[in-house]
């Protein structure tokens, strides 16, 4: 198993609002919750409608809940999505500057795949990000559809590595799922499976067993 490889816990913080929990109680319920050291093994994540989940806020609403996430919640890692970053820099920058957690730039898209020079020109919009991680996932229709982003990602190392970026580069669905099992192909730190079940969900996560049997088979064949 590749020692770089990072496995943390997602906390899906827009499941909560969605059932009509309040901010503050999440966050007070988290804190009091969270073992000694295991909030370094912790993501954040406020996932909007738009990109995949549960709550649909406004510009400063978002803000709002990742000002309150970011300065209070004791977790190392948030995840803040690029669109909403990308429309008000100086905001997300300032906040930012205290480094209180590693920040996770994202996006995904479930409905279009990119040329590499659209690949290549979001990678680097992303990497002059204020955040640590950049995280990129889109959903592909083929197989040359994934090979073509797993490539392209796998080369924009080097530029976010200048850039000291680290990144997570993920294909969802049934033809992603080898972006889980063998990220050190695009340097990937972080890999995202499913807490509920073995079988692979229509993003393609599978459970932690799978995940290690799989990644048994390609140590027997040298490939980590």
């Amino acid at each position: 198993m590749c020692k770089n490889l990072k496995k943390v816990l997602e906390l899906r913080i827009d499941y909560l609002l969605n059932s009509g929990i309040d901010l503050k109680d999440i966050i007070s319920f988290i804190n009091k919750n969270i073992a000694k050291g295991n909030g370094e093994r912790l993501i954040a994540t406020i996932r909007t409608v738009g990109e995949g989940g549960k709550v649909d806020l406004s510009r400063e609403r978002y803000f709002y809940y990742i000002k309150e996430l970011y300065q209070k919640l004791k977790v190392n890692y948030i995840d803040v999505e690029y669109k909403f970053y990308n429309a008000n820099k100086d905001l997300y920058d300032n906040l930012f500057k205290g480094h209180k957690k590693k920040v996770i730039i994202s996006i995904h898209f479930f409905d279009r795949v990119f040329h590499p020079a659209e690949y290549e020109k979001l990678f680097i919009e992303m990497a002059k990000s204020h955040g640590d991680i950049v995280k990129c996932a889109i959903m592909p229709y083929t197989e040359n559809d994934f090979f073509t982003y797993m490539m392209t990602a796998k080369n924009a190392y080097k530029m976010l590595k200048k850039h000291k970026k680290e990144c997570i580069f993920i294909a969802m669905g049934d033809i992603g799922k080898l972006s889980r099992i063998w990220p050190e192909f695009t340097n990937s730190k972080i890999v995202f499976l499913s807490a509920y079940s073995e079988n692979a969900n229509n993003l393609g996560q599978f459970g932690r067993e799978t995940f290690d049997k799989f990644r048994n088979i390609l140590a027997k064949n040298g490939k980590n």
